[in-house]
């Protein structure tokens, strides 16, 4: 899909920070505020999206959007920290990356189980 010209003006602190960020990810600083941009029109209704999210910490926000179920919210927003140290590089940021998997795929298994609990025929009969 084509991208779209945009043209803003920001402060020279968010500038700044938009450069050291550019300079973190290794791309440019036009790249880096699309990222950023999309990110925030991606988040869902009502959170804010981390300052420095990036394309794959939106990638995993929409994946898991529709997880609701309590158990799987915690494995949702611990693949959205991975996800953010991924992104980051942060220490052990390779090792995040395949427990990141693990996160998101244990997020929507439990969210499966919440929507579709199996049947219990001992509910039919309570006495046996």
């Amino acid at each position: 899909m084509p991208s779209k010209p945009l043209s803003t003006r920001v402060s020279p602190d968010v500038h700044a920070r938009l450069q050291e960020i550019a300079g973190q990810r290794r791309t440019s600083l036009a790249a880096t505020a699309a990222d950023l941009l999309s990110a925030a029109v991606q988040a869902p209704q009502g959170s804010a999206p981390h300052p420095a999210d990036g394309a794959l910490v939106a990638s995993v926000l929409q994946a898991l959007e529709g997880v609701t179920d309590p158990a799987a919210v915690v494995c949702r927003e611990t693949a959205v920290e991975l996800a953010r140290a991924v992104e980051g590089r942060e220490r052990g940021y390779q090792a995040a990356a395949t427990t990141l998997i693990e996160a998101a795929d244990k997020a929507l298994r439990a969210q499966q189980r919440a929507d579709s609990p199996e049947f219990d025929l001992g509910s039919l009969f309570p006495g046996l």
